[in-house]
This record gives C-alpha cells, structure tokens and sequence, in this order.
C-alpha cells in the first residue's frame, strides 16, 4: 500500500512477462550457421604437470643415508639404501648420481662405495617393474582400445598421481574417445582421489594414461597429450617398437642400474674439457682484473683456484671409482683399456700403442693415468695368469710407453716422479 508496482520481470527468452507467456519463440533465427573453424593448438594450451613428490622424498632420506655412511656402518645403512622403494627412473637415477657424487668427492672410501653399488645391483634388479609398456595389455579384452598389435613404447616415470586430470567417465572408451576428440576439457583437481591405471596407449600420436577410482568400475579419468608434448609433461617415452619382446629388451636395458651407473661414469670420463666453464670465469675475471682492488683480485683468484682444485679433484675421483668398480667386476676389463688409451692419448695398432699426433696429454691426464693403474695394476696386470697373455702384453706396452713418459724433460718433475714410483711398484 502506497508504493507502486514492481516492474514485470524479463523472461528466459528476453521478453517480459505477462507477453508470450510460456512460449518461445519458435521463428527465431539460429545463432550461428557459418562454418566451423577447427581448434587450433594455444600457447596456453593445458598439458599435465610433473610430480616429483615422490623424487624430493628419496633425495632427502638418501642424502642422510649417506652423511652418516661409514665402513663400520656400512651394512646396516647399504641396506636402507637397497630397501628404498623404486616408483620410477626418476627415483633409480636420484639414487645413482647421490651415490656417485660422494664416490667422486670421497675418493679415499671408493671401495665401500662401489660395494654399495654391488649390492644395489644386485637388489635392484628387478628395478624395472616401474617400467610400463604403452599399447600393451596383459589382459587384453575384446574392445578396441585393448589392442596387442602394437607399435609399443616404455615409460619409466608413469604414475597415477597427476595434480590435475579429466573426468569423470563412465568407461576406458569414453576416456579415449574424449582424448582423440576435438572438445576441450577442462581438468579438475585430483584432490585426495585415489587413481589406478587402467591403460596406456598412443594413437593418432596421442598419449593417453586411462586410470579408474581405487575400488571403482565405473569412474574412470584420464590424462593425454600430444607425443610431441611428453617432454614438457615430464613423461618419459622411447622410441617406437613393432615388436614387444624388442621393446622389453630395451626397457629392461636401459632402465637398470648397471646400465644407468656406467653411463654417469662414462659421461663424466669422456668430457671433452672438464674446465671449460672454469676457464670462461677466469677470462671473464681477466677482462675485468683491472678495475678490481687489491682486496677484491685476491677473493677472486682465491675462488678460482679453489673451483679448479675441486673439478680436478672431481675428475681424479671419478677415474678412481671406476677403477674400484672394475675391481668389483661391476665393469669389463676392455673398458679399462680404452679408459688407459684414452688417458694415454695413445691407439692400438697392431698389438703395438702409437701416440696420437697433435693430441698429448694433459697434466690431469697424467696424473689420472698414474691413479688409475694404482687402482687396479695388481688386478689388471695378471702376470700370473696364463689365461691373460693378450693383457700382459698390452700391459708391457703400456709400462714401456710410460718409461719412456717418465724421462720426458717437457714434463714437470712431479710427473716425472709419479712415473717412476708407478714403475718401481709394479717391479
């Protein structure tokens, strides 16, 4: 009383009400008639981000392990080491460089580390059960997207723990059927959910991860992208394969920590400068020398020798372990010798070692070489092993190019010397 009369309100159709009520407009035009432009790939396009909870949770424990590793400690922490669970290659590769790098920066206990890695080669083994193979399934079904036939591919860092995915779907096949589809969705947090996978594919260059509810059978999620996308998804995923028992054998290969070791090794043994980053500061530090103070060129020069005494020290302890790995039969006894050969600047022709031209050795190459044959002279040499004709005879060669190295005025005295007791210990 005494106000005046609400204005009539809009309809869903856009009219007030009271006109045309309940109806619609059935003459009205579509909205759209043109044609339909295909989805094109955005810089902001969703791709599944990498979880690596499980990789900051091993490097902290392995870190403490090995701070209180000691030989009187030994078994009782190598075996901590050896029971830690391997969710993927990822975690396998963590463990491998912790353990590498104290080898390398504790080259007095090389030996217990490389019975450590005895020991994780041996427990390990069956570290491959991480591996899962793409377009594979065990208990394949009738359905299409079960198929054995192949191409297959491995992956050494699946998991089911994805911060974001898509769903829910009532079935595997609405999974895929929505991953090959031109529709975006929209991911949604996994939140506490529980996920298993169901099955990997890649089709139409598509990978898709299918996983269900844990204690489910219908509500299922998936994850996909495209092949060309896995490394920015942080999903591993090899080269393709026709044939499974391939695709097992190289998994099997690759993924094993014998394998993994020896690369980390290798890769270190065979840099081609191991002070190019030392020697680009130093120059740098050179173009700048002179508008420092006294003060200041000390510092620096200071911080300069301590980064080169630590790559050299680095580099010596990496030739050291490989030799107290060669001693634990964790290594071939042909690898030794190219190790000698490369450290010796030096090829074998003819049962006969010929120096390279324009290719000497370095001081470090010296003085690793000298460490090396301290390592594992007594096992390698096998002057009393009938057996071992062919390395006895590589051996004098080796000893009597090192004779003639032990002489060499352009080398400095401590070089000189270092030849000479080498000598003296193997007579």
């Amino acid at each position: 009383r005494g106000q005046a009369a609400p204005k009539p309100q809009p309809g869903r159709d856009g009219n007030r009400r009271g006109g045309n009520r309940g109806g619609r407009h059935h003459d009205q035009e579509p909205l759209f008639d043109g044609p339909v432009v295909p989805l094109a790939k955005t810089d902001n396009r969703w791709v599944p981000v990498k979880d690596d909870s499980a990789v900051v949770r091993v490097n902290k424990l392995v870190q403490g392990i090995l701070n209180k590793m000691t030989k009187e400690k030994f078994n009782r922490l190598a075996t901590q080491i050896c029971n830690i669970d391997i969710e993927s290659f990822d975690v396998l590769d963590l463990i491998i460089k912790k353990v590498y790098e104290k080898a390398i920066d504790e080259p007095a206990f090389g030996d217990m580390y490389a019975s450590l890695c005895v020991q994780m080669s041996e427990k390990m083994s069956d570290a491959q059960s991480f591996v899962s193979i793409v377009n594979y399934d065990s208990n394949a079904s009738a359905n299409a997207f079960s198929s054995n036939d192949g191409p297959y591919y491995w992956s050494a860092n699946v998991n089911s723990t994805d911060s974001k995915v898509i769903g829910p779907f009532t079935s595997a096949e609405e999974c895929v059927d929505v991953a090959l589809g031109d529709e975006p969705m929209e991911p949604i947090e996994r939140g506490s959910a529980e996920l298993e996978i169901v099955k990997l594919i890649v089709e139409d260059d598509i990978f898709v991860k299918i996983m269900k509810r844990t204690g489910s059978t219908d509500e299922f999620y998936t994850v996909f992208f495209a092949v060309s996308d896995a490394e920015e998804a942080g999903q591993s995923l090899s080269q393709k394969f026709d044939d499974l028992d391939a695709c097992l054998n190289d998994a099997k290969k690759k993924n094993s920590f014998k394998f993994s070791l020896l690369n980390k090794c290798q890769d270190e043994f065979q840099k081609a400068d191991i002070y190019v980053d030392w020697k680009k500061e130093k120059s740098e530090y050179e173009e700048k020398k002179a508008d420092l103070t006294e003060k200041e060129r000390a510092e620096a020069e200071e911080d300069l020798e301590f980064r080169r005494a630590k790559i050299k020290k680095q580099m010596l302890g990496n030739v050291r372990f490989i030799g107290e790995l060669y001693k634990k039969a964790m290594l071939r006894e042909n690898i030794m010798h190219e190790c000698i050969r490369t450290l010796m600047k030096v090829d074998y022709v003819k049962d006969e070692i010929v120096p390279q031209e324009d290719n000497l050795p370095d001081e470090e190459d010296h003085e690793a070489l000298v460490k090396l044959f301290i390592t594992i002279g007594p096992v390698l040499d096998g002057r009393d092993n009938s057996k071992k004709k062919n390395t006895n005879d590589k051996m004098k060669s080796y000893f009597n190019r090192m004779k003639s190295l032990s002489g060499d005025m352009s080398l400095s005295s401590r070089l000189r010397f270092m030849y000479q007791d080498l000598i003296e210990l193997r007579a």
